[in-house]
């Protein structure tokens, strides 16, 4: 949240971390006061019971996208810095197929990595076993790397965005994902009442 301003120089690095650290607590505060705390409340999307970790999500998208895209305009965000320092390169298959194992972690364990933390925070014992496997899930890809080092980097499509890879302009792009946003909200109302594995 405050990487753009720290790299235009609006403040100095102290000030940098020490706002990431009021940012993370307040973050944290939000997520167990909302719910994800509890691994129950998580998994249940997976069974249309509780839609309410889509609904957030899809919210939190759309309000940053909203509000980079109005930063742009009024001169206060550059784009091309998100770009060149924080837009991660995109592997196709490889991430694929890291989503895929995330999702299948998500729905078993309950958590994420961050609301592993505070569910652990809020003293849920149960987050503990999940972060020590998320642990050794890291040390097992490191020392593994010899092995699908190679396959990691496949599918290269570099730094880009959706409005570049479709080539449309961006409003175009941000207003189809709010579109998509609130097509979500209304289908994640009938999937509660659908309740299929209440039945």
């Amino acid at each position: 949240m405050t990487g753009p301003l720290y790299m235009n120089g609006a403040f100095g690095y102290t000030t940098y971390m020490g706002l990431a650290v009021v940012i993370g607590f307040f973050f944290g505060f939000v997520l167990e006061r909302a719910g994800f705390g509890d691994a129950r409340n998580i998994v249940n999307i997976f069974y249309f019971r509780d839609m309410r970790v889509l609904r957030v999500f899809f919210s939190a998208i759309v309000t940053a996208m909203v509000g980079l895209i109005v930063l742009s305009w009024i001169g206060l965000f550059n784009y091309s810095m998100l770009l060149k320092y924080t837009l991660l390169k995109t592997y196709v298959l490889p991430q694929l197929v890291g989503g895929l194992i995330f999702g299948v972690g998500f729905v078993m364990g309950g958590y994420c990595p961050g609301t592993s933390a505070v569910a652990l925070m809020s003293g849920k014992l149960d987050s503990l076993v999940f972060i020590i496997g998320m642990i050794a899930g890291i040390w097992v890809f490191a020392f593994g790397w010899p092995i699908w080092g190679a396959f990691y980097k496949t599918f290269d499509i570099g730094r880009i965005t959706l409005w570049q890879l479709f080539g449309i302009p961006m409003w175009v792009m941000a207003l189809a994902v709010i579109v998509m946003a609130f097509g979500g909200f209304v289908l994640s109302k009938y999937a509660e009442r659908w309740a299929p594995y209440d039945k």
